[in-house]
């Protein structure tokens, strides 16, 4: 009698947390994250299904206005750095940083990502 092993197939590479290394302004992108552009909604919505992630957006703009990052990025000097910000990261476990980057209406913002198996029910909030 013959035995048949049958092997799963390999998981897509899923993004991992990677260390934040923020520019002199103070933004940053992880590595592996796809160069959307405008107008790609629906390819950035199947990349972060197929991810499996759950996203969690912190604002600057939420800031206390004598948050040094606040009076850098909309004080009278011109300056956008937002280097003093340390964006809070939201509940929970697994979050990591997916991008600190400057929004056209919201201003700065970091995407905070996780799993969406992280919430126990495998599916996103």
């Amino acid at each position: 009698m013959s035995q048949t092993i049958v092997m799963a197939a390999p998981a897509a590479h899923l993004i991992q947390a990677a260390p934040v290394q923020r520019d002199e302004e103070g933004y940053w992108t992880h590595p592996a994250y796809p160069p959307f552009d405008e107008g790609q909604g629906a390819e950035a919505a199947a990349w972060f299904k197929a991810q499996q992630l759950e996203t969690s957006i912190a604002y600057l703009e939420s800031e206390s206005e004598e948050h040094p990052a606040v009076v850098a990025y909309w004080g009278d000097d011109g300056d956008s750095h937002i280097s003093a910000w340390q964006p809070p990261r939201p509940a929970g476990d697994g979050w990591f940083a997916l991008s600190i980057h400057d929004t056209e209406d919201w201003g700065p913002v970091c995407v905070w990502v996780r799993r969406s198996t992280q919430l126990g029910n495998g599916g996103t909030r």
